[in-house]
């Protein structure tokens, strides 16, 4: 939409105004300023943008696009795409981006095909990424996209001028690829599709920050917390100072190199924002900026304020509302106003997470994540949906887990979840595995992390350690949930000496930083983990070893010398018998609670109670 300018200024374009139905401004970028480039260098101005957008808009109408309607538009990030959706847009229909040989869901298939309406406000439908249960299919609306790009405009945390270079650097079947698009257009910035690398290494961001700041421009980024640490080793290698606005969002903060990054050349001049969000509320909820004072409260889960036109609620497991000055009490987070989506497309996922609250039946968006207020103000997340377990029967959010071990300084990513041990000659055990990539990998460090993880925990728990050169990731730029890296395969095979044989079985069931002279027992091994290494040691030596001999050895160095003395097998006197006994009747008793004590908590799970509601271990 054109802005007219009074007084002879030069004429100005707004494509929020254009796209979503938004009240034109005054200070819209001007007609000729960069709006959109291509990764081959072609370029288009806001005036060209907004007549491509308006003249591919009509064909659109006149092919039947309008209110309620859904288009399918390539997921190939190129200017055409980019041009496609925003035309969409403008003709008053909704898009899904799909992949050109992509077959679309059930729920998307059947509104494509004309058998399923949207509301008449939509803007696109965008798949969650499913990190924290089924992925669902989100019908954001215009209402929605207007309030929250209004919001971040208006944010006083924020303050992005126009004239940026934002980089387009995520899949368009990402949400956060909208904050992108949408962000560039509503601070007035030129859009620049970066090349994404296979596998992710964000050189192409490097480049384009170079690039930008050689020819006098400031770079603003959206990036996931992973992606920043990807990013800030690239900046290292290249010796170059870091970008001048960074938007974080997709994952929490503390997957993310932030110390490091602000301790780069620059780095104390860069804002730097940490946001709150979700695709069910057209992205973001809070934001924070972040320094280099604030980086312990933001590894910490603070999440900083809502935007403006956002209310945050947190409920109790009763359905209490917790007081904002109550920064003890923990509730689930329930976000409120125009951001808030219309919905899924599958009617039993919309009932179970857009719900109606309070006296007045408010309707709210319930996250699934657990929060309390902050002392000072503003949002602490203490767990994420279903990102929890059940320890000696009290609630831990993984999430506690991953931050201590980073305030323990001796890891620099890392990523917690619940896994399952399958060894030959042994049932399959349930526990939870830490992936770290470990700041060095001597095996005192690995001790130290295993330390580090139990005190973290509490409790007794199998602990499975496996340390790696860089944690998975997703096509997304966020850590991989689902994909979990496995122990180093260690050379087991019956007929060999017990120095080599008990430790290599170890090693399966435990991972890496297995202390030999140390009680196992107080390294990450609870009674499963006794019947299942007893069972499995059983199978390499060919002869009984049983739970009670473990017990009566709790060290690698007993337990090798014990077993070194003869091929008889390990004697167990009337102690460790009873042992023996109180470890069958554990195993036994813990296999039937397995699914409640060790499996995470279902996204859709109930919230514990407060007096099981886990408060973040301090290191």
């Amino acid at each position: 939409m054109t802005c007219p300018s009074p007084g002879g200024e030069p004429e100005r374009v707004d494509l929020l105004a254009l796209c979503l139905g938004a009240a034109p401004r005054r200070d819209a970028p001007a007609a000729d300023a960069a709006a959109l480039r291509g990764t081959d260098g072609s370029a288009l101005s806001y005036r060209e943008l907004a007549d491509a957008i308006t003249a591919r808009a009509a064909e659109l109408r006149s092919a039947g696009a309008g209110p309620g309607r859904l288009m399918r538009v390539d997921a190939e990030r190129t200017p055409a795409a980019i041009v496609e959706l925003l035309a969409v847009l403008a003709a008053g229909a909704a898009f899904v981006t799909l992949p050109a040989e992509a077959v679309p869901g059930p729920g998307v298939a059947e509104v494509l095909s004309g058998r399923g309406q949207l509301p008449a406000d939509a803007a696109y439908v965008m798949t969650t990424s499913g990190s924290t249960g089924a992925p669902k299919d989100t019908v954001v609306t215009r209402a929605g996209l207007r309030h929250v790009f209004g919001g971040l405009r208006d944010a006083p945390q924020l303050g992005f001028p126009q004239g940026l270079v934002w980089a387009q650097f995520h899949p368009l079947t990402f949400g956060y690829s909208m904050c992108e698009v949408l962000g560039a257009l509503a601070f007035g910035g030129e859009l620049a599709l970066v090349a994404r690398e296979a596998p992710l290494t964000c050189a192409g961001i490097r480049d384009l920050v170079a690039s930008a700041r050689s020819g006098g421009r400031r770079t603003a980024l959206c990036l996931t917390p992973s992606e920043l640490s990807l990013l800030t080793a690239r900046l290292r290698e290249a010796g170059l100072g870091v970008p001048e606005f960074v938007l974080l969002s997709g994952e929490p903060a503390h997957r993310g190199q932030l110390a490091e990054f602000l301790a780069l050349p620059g780095g104390e001049r860069s804002v730097v924002v940490n946001t709150y969000a979700a695709t069910e509320t057209a992205g973001q909820i809070t934001a924070d900026r972040v320094t280099a004072a604030a980086v312990p409260a933001v590894m910490g889960g603070y999440v900083g304020h809502p935007l403006p036109g956002v209310r945050v609620s947190l409920l109790t497991a009763e359905g209490a509302p917790v007081p904002p000055d109550d920064p003890w009490t923990t509730g689930e987070v329930h976000v409120h106003g125009a951001g808030v989506a219309a919905g899924y497309l599958d009617p039993g996922q919309t009932a179970d997470r857009f719900v109606r609250v309070g006296p007045q039946r408010e309707a709210a968006f319930r996250t699934g994540d657990l929060g309390r207020w902050a002392e000072g103000g503003g949002l602490r997340i203490v767990g994420r949906g279903g990102r929890r377990l059940k320890v000696a029967g009290r609630w831990v959010a993984l999430e506690s887990v991953e931050r201590a071990l980073l305030a323990g300084g001796c890891v620099d990513e890392v990523f917690a979840a619940p896994s399952e041990i399958r060894l030959e000659g042994a049932d399959p055990q349930e526990c939870l595995q830490v992936t770290a990539v470990p700041r060095d990998v001597s095996g005192v460090t690995a001790e130290r992390i295993r330390g580090q993880v139990v005190a973290a925990l509490g409790a007794p728990l199998t602990v499975r350690l496996v340390l790696v050169d860089a944690l998975p990731r997703t096509r997304n730029g966020k850590v991989d949930t689902r994909t979990q890296a496995v122990a180093g395969p260690s050379a087991v095979a019956g007929g060999g000496l017990a120095a080599a044989l008990v430790p290599s079985v170890w090693q399966e069931i435990l991972g890496a930083g297995i202390p030999y002279t140390a009680n196992l027992f107080e390294a990450g091994v609870d009674s499963l983990g006794v019947v299942t290494a007893a069972a499995r040691l059983t199978r390499v030596f060919g002869r009984p070893v049983t739970p009670a001999f473990l017990l009566d050895h709790p060290r690698l160095d007993l337990q090798i010398a014990a077993l070194s003395e003869g091929a008889d097998s390990p004697k167990a006197g009337p102690a460790s018998r009873g042992a023996a006994r109180r470890a069958a009747l554990a195993g036994r008793r813990d296999r039937r609670r397995a699914a409640r004590g060790i499996t995470a908590a279902p996204s859709d799970s109930p919230m514990p109670t407060q007096s099981h509601q886990e408060e973040e271990p301090t290191s």
